[in-house]
């Protein structure tokens, strides 16, 4: 019977968020912070504000607990970068259905001081790796690329400790998603700090930024044969082009650029996974979805990562 309903909740959760996995992510949009004063979703939030070591750049992280106790060896946690993003997904009626589920985690949803759904600036520099004398980003000129370890530093030195001080957390069951530049900066914690978390969700990864230096880090861990037994990594990559190319020239010519950089991702892709597979105990997952685009895998992603029992293992 427990299983029936499970399933059950899975089928309605897939319903509920089917329209909104379809929505393409919107770099001037507002957040919806609705779901931080919802009442009786299972959930409760709490805001940790954080500032950068250089003062550049102001955080907001959203941390949702469940109502519930805590189990035994502590909750799982579910990390996510573009935090604000990622609160549009959480109506109070997925948070009851996530509430529900064996072994519900935390979720920390690792956010800007903003209002709008997406920081591009800041993101642009907290996600990406670059060398030392090329950290423009290729996708706007105006953006710096590079900060990676710095935010990683961030979230392993402050935002962790904070959180296991708030709530017991099982430190053998963390998760980090992430959506484009927020996939190529899970895939740079996975090479780079590999037992930072246990699970690694990455989806349409930028991995194209930049040249050879993710594919470098790779080497470099696999060099280091490091035991990665009850770890995984899941890619889910979309396939469908987007449409029309938007009139406003500036972000047409960011398309046809991005279009121009990705068009060896899948080789790319194809070739890191093969490596890891063949050198390491990684649990790897690789999938592809003919029916997304770029834009629309942000929710895809996320909802498929939230609902999947690997995270609350």
């Amino acid at each position: 019977m427990r299983q029936i309903i499970i399933f059950l909740l899975m089928f309605l959760t897939t319903l509920i968020l089917h329209n909104t996995a379809k929505a393409q992510p919107n770099l001037n949009a507002t957040a919806n912070l609705a779901v931080l004063q919802q009442q009786h979703s299972g959930y409760h939030f709490t805001t940790l504000p954080l500032i950068s070591a250089d003062g550049q750049r102001s955080y907001r992280i959203y941390i949702a607990i469940p109502d519930q106790k805590a189990p035994a060896g502590g909750f799982p946690a579910f990390y996510a970068l573009d935090g604000n993003a990622v609160l549009d997904f959480l109506t109070p009626a997925n948070m009851q259905i996530l509430a529900k589920q064996p072994q519900p985690p935390v979720l920390v949803l690792l956010g800007y001081a903003t209002d709008k759904r997406f920081n591009a600036q800041a993101r642009a520099y907290d996600y990406t790796i670059a060398p030392d004398n090329d950290n423009i980003d290729p996708l706007d000129s105006s953006r710096i690329n590079g900060g990676a370890n710095i935010f990683l530093d961030l979230i392993r030195h402050q935002i962790m400790p904070a959180v296991q001080q708030m709530v017991p957390i099982n430190s053998n069951a963390q998760t980090l998603w992430g959506h484009s530049y927020g996939g190529l900066m899970v895939l740079h914690t996975l090479f780079t700090q590999p037992n930072l978390f246990q699970h690694y969700i990455a989806a349409d990864p930028s991995i194209w930024l930049h040249g050879d230096l993710l594919q470098q880090e790779a080497t470099d861990m696999l060099k280091h044969q490091i035991a990665l037994s009850g770890s995984s990594l899941w890619i889910l990559n979309s396939k469908l082009k987007a449409g029309k190319i938007p009139k406003n020239p500036q972000i047409a010519a960011r398309i046809r650029i991005r279009n121009e950089l990705t068009a060896k991702q899948d080789s790319l892709g194809k070739k890191l996974v093969y490596e890891l597979q063949q050198h390491t105990n990684l649990t790897i997952k690789h999938e592809n979805f003919p029916e997304e685009n770029h834009g629309s895998m942000f929710g895809k992603s996320l909802q498929l990562a939230l609902f999947h029992p690997i995270v609350r293992q």
